[in-house]
C-alpha cells in the first residue's frame, strides 16, 4: 500500500508539472496581454515599465521558472485586477461562497441520489424506477444555466418566495444550492441504481438468501458495500468540481466565488490569478483520485494494489 501511495504521489507531481507547463504556454500563446493597448491606453514607456515590474518582459521559460519557484514557497504572486492583495488572499476570500454553496449542493444531492437510486433498483420496473430514471435523465441532460433560469423564474419571479441573486443573506443561498444539487442527485441516482442492480444479480447474493439472511441485512451489509466503489469514484471529483465554483451558477446568481474570478481572470488576462486557479483545480483533482484509490482498498480488501496477488 505504501509503495502504491508513493507512486501515486510521484504521478501527481509529474501531472502537476506537465499541466503547469501547458497552461503557462497556452496563456502566453494567445495574442495580447494584460497591458494591451486596446484595454489600457498608455504610452509605450509606461507599458514597458509595467511589463518590467511584473516580469513580463523576460523570456517565457524564465517567467515560468520564476513563477513555479514562487509556487514552491506558496507565493502565487499578486493579481493584476486586485493589486492590493495577494492571489492567496483573493482565493481565500472568494473560495468561501463557492465552498459553501457547491459543497452544500453535493452533500445534499449525493445522499438523495443514493436513496433514489436504491429505491429504483429495489423496485425495478415500477413507477418508482421510472420516476428515478426520468429525473436522473433530466438532471444530466439539462444544462446548469437552464436549471438556474428555471429556478429563478419559478421561485423568484412567479412565486416570489426567494430572492433571485446575491450572497450575504442565507435565504439567497437556497436557489444556488438547489442548482448545485441537481447534478449530484441525478448522477448518484443513476450510478446507484446500476451498481445495486449489478450486485443483486451476483451469485453471492443468491447464496446469502439461501442461507436465510434477511433482505435488509443483505442489502445494507453486503450489497451496498460492494456497490460503493463506483460511488466513491464519482464523489470526490464531483465535490472538487462544485466546491471550486461553477461559472454558470455563480454568474446566474451573482455569487462572488472562484468561478466568477476565473472568468474575469481570462477576460483581463490576469496571468497570476488564472495560473493559480488552474493549478489549484489540478492539484485538488489529483488529490481526489489519490484518496479514491486509498478508499478502494478500505472498502474492498479483495482489490490488490498494483496487481499483486
Amino acid at each position: 500500500m505504501f509503495a502504491h501511495i508513493l507512486r501515486r504521489i510521484l504521478s501527481v507531481a509529474f501531472t502537476f508539472i506537465v499541466v503547469s507547463i501547458i497552461i503557462f504556454s497556452m496563456m502566453h500563446a494567445v495574442p495580447g496581454g494584460p497591458f494591451d493597448a486596446n484595454d489600457m491606453p498608455v504610452s509605450e514607456a509606461v507599458r514597458a515599465k509595467m511589463m518590467a515590474q511584473w516580469g513580463l518582459d523576460q523570456p517565457l521559460h524564465v517567467q515560468y521558472l520564476n513563477y513555479m519557484w514562487g509556487v514552491l514557497h506558496l507565493d502565487f504572486g499578486v493579481p493584476f485586477q486586485s493589486p492590493g492583495e495577494t492571489v492567496v488572499e483573493l482565493i481565500s476570500r472568494a473560495w468561501v461562497p463557492s465552498l459553501i454553496l457547491g459543497g452544500s449542493g453535493v452533500l445534499i444531492g449525493a445522499p438523495l441520489g443514493i436513496l433514489l437510486g436504491m429505491a429504483a433498483a429495489l423496485n425495478r420496473n415500477t413507477w418508482i424506477d421510472y420516476f428515478a430514471s426520468t429525473l436522473a435523465t433530466f438532471g444530466l441532460t439539462i444544462p446548469v444555466f437552464v436549471t438556474s433560469m428555471l429556478l429563478i423564474l419559478i421561485f423568484a419571479v412567479w412565486l416570489n418566495w426567494l430572492p433571485a441573486s446575491g450572497w450575504p443573506q442565507p435565504n439567497r443561498w437556497i436557489l444556488p444550492i438547489a442548482c448545485y444539487a441537481a447534478i449530484p442527485l441525478a448522477t448518484y441516482a443513476r450510478y446507484t441504481r446500476s451498481a445495486v442492480l449489478d450486485t443483486l444479480n451476483r451469485p453471492f447474493v443468491t447464496v446469502l438468501r439461501a442461507k436465510g439472511l434477511s433482505e435488509r441485512r443483505i442489502i445494507f451489509q453486503h450489497v451496498m458495500r460492494n456497490s460503493a466503489i463506483p460511488l466513491v469514484t464519482v464523489f470526490l471529483p464531483m465535490f472538487i468540481g462544485t466546491a471550486t465554483g461553477s461559472i454558470f451558477v455563480e454568474a446566474m446568481f451573482r455569487v462572488p466565488g472562484l468561478g466568477a474570478y476565473f472568468v474575469s481572470s481570462i477576460e483581463v488576462r490576469d496571468y497570476t490569478l488564472q495560473m493559480a486557479l488552474m493549478l489549484l483545480i489540478t492539484f485538488m483533482y489529483c488529490l481526489a483520485y489519490l484518496l479514491s484509490d486509498i478508499a478502494y482498498a478500505l472498502l474492498n480488501p479483495r482489490i490488490r494494489v498494483g496487481g499483486a496477488e
